[in-house]
């Protein structure tokens, strides 16, 4: 993927080739607007995750940038995609179960939005986190401050053997 830097000066274009770092730079100062989502599907697809990343954070992103990013194996691109309205309307379980098994920033994303998903519900993802074995306790922490969690889940984790873990969950259940 070549990416060209135009300018229109006095009528005359000029352009210079971008590398990765200065496109990953341009990237994230684009205007977020649906003029633009075609721009953003085309740089979904390239090789930096830098580049995808600044792409996943973006709203204005089609059904199939969406889907594509999701299955994307760097964690941090996929991570702010549980924000996007366009994610919450098409995510199914198995595409949060993929998500989550990877424990990255997405996953604590899908449990703090877990009540937002059209196709899925909180009670799934509270079985897939389950089902994942999850072992970070940053995300288990995200999971015992949820109030879109069941009880008997936040109650299950107050026995987490991370303090911080066990601390936050019994705090969650204290201000239910």
């Amino acid at each position: 993927m070549k990416a060209i830097l135009g300018l229109e000066v006095d009528g005359e274009t000029l352009g210079v080739e971008l590398g990765f770092e200065a496109l990953s730079s341009v990237v994230y100062n684009i205007p977020d607007t649906e003029e633009n989502a075609p721009i953003f599907a085309a740089l979904a697809r390239h090789p930096n995750p830098s580049i995808r990343s600044n792409i996943g954070d973006k709203q204005n992103l089609d059904d199939e940038t969406v889907l594509l990013l999701a299955q994307d194996k760097d964690p941090n691109v996929n991570r702010g995609l549980p924000y996007n309205e366009t994610f919450k309307r098409i995510a199914t379980l198995e595409l949060l179960k993929d998500m989550l098994a990877l424990e990255g920033d997405a996953a604590a994303n899908i449990i703090s939005y877990a009540g937002s998903f059209q196709k899925v519900s909180a009670d799934e993802i509270e079985q897939a986190v389950k089902d994942a074995d999850i072992q970070d306790p940053q995300i288990l922490m995200t999971a015992a401050q949820s109030y879109e969690l069941s009880i008997k889940f936040i109650e299950e984790l107050t026995q987490h053997p991370d303090v911080s873990v066990a601390n936050a969950a019994k705090e969650t259940l204290k201000n239910r």
